[in-house]
């Protein structure tokens, strides 16, 4: 297992470069036990508003695309300059990669630019009638159970990757780039089940529960009642 350490540096590279991370200690605090503890529990991120949530699901967004996949790539190109050019492996990290790359970049680009701006527009319709409007309209088009229809998880994906590159043996001439690959992909994988669990047990039931009074509120004062 990867050390505690990775993970803990990682959350707080996160928050540390932002003048206001003092707000999120509390749930920095939550969010680091999780990764010590490995063991996951919604109810320990009740108490944090919803924008709370939101804002870490972007933090890590952002923090996969411009570091931890370019640490990756940057170890696979590294990696094939030790295999001779028709070795397997090569080719199923070259594929991995890019089939991989573009899976997540659909994936998180759906919930950039539908789930989380729903989201926000939802929290903003509930604090006054300006944005309720707003809402009417996006609730046309699209509605948590539109996200959850067309969303899957990436985790396993990665699970693959690692047993294949376990089936080869590694170069003679520097085992250690492919201890590090290794490391990383299952880092990567880690980070992400915590990422899927804080988004599918924590965001989408807040979500939910806003949608519903939101729902209610529409039905409410449709010209039918």
């Amino acid at each position: 297992m990867p050390e505690n350490g990775d993970f803990y540096q990682q959350v707080m590279q996160r928050y540390l470069a932002d003048p206001l991370h003092e707000e999120h200690t509390e749930f920095l605090k939550t969010l680091l036990r999780v990764f010590e503890e490995k063991v996951f529990s919604a109810k320990d991120f009740d108490a944090f508003p919803i924008e709370m949530i939101i804002d870490y699901i972007q933090r890590t967004h952002l923090w996969y695309f411009e570091k931890k996949l370019p640490e990756i790539e940057q170890s696979i190109h590294l990696l094939s300059s030790y295999y001779e050019s028709h070795h397997p492996i090569l080719a199923a990290l070259q594929n991995f990669f890019h089939r991989y790359l573009r899976d997540l970049t659909e994936h998180i680009s759906a919930e950039e630019k539908q789930l989380l701006p729903y989201i926000d527009l939802m929290g903003k319709a509930a604090q006054g009638p300006a944005q309720f409007s707003e809402f009417l309209l996006a609730r046309r088009d699209y509605s948590i159970d539109h996200f959850l229809r067309e969303h899957h998880d990436t985790e396993d994906e990665l699970k693959d990757i690692r047993r294949t590159i376990r089936l080869y043996e590694p170069p003679g001439t520097n085992e250690s780039l492919y201890r590090i690959l290794l490391t990383q992909l299952q880092v990567f994988e880690q980070d992400l089940s915590v990422h899927a669990h804080i988004e599918e047990e924590v965001l989408i039931p807040k979500a939910r529960a806003l949608e519903k009074e939101l729902n209610a509120q529409m039905l409410y004062l449709s010209p039918m009642n």
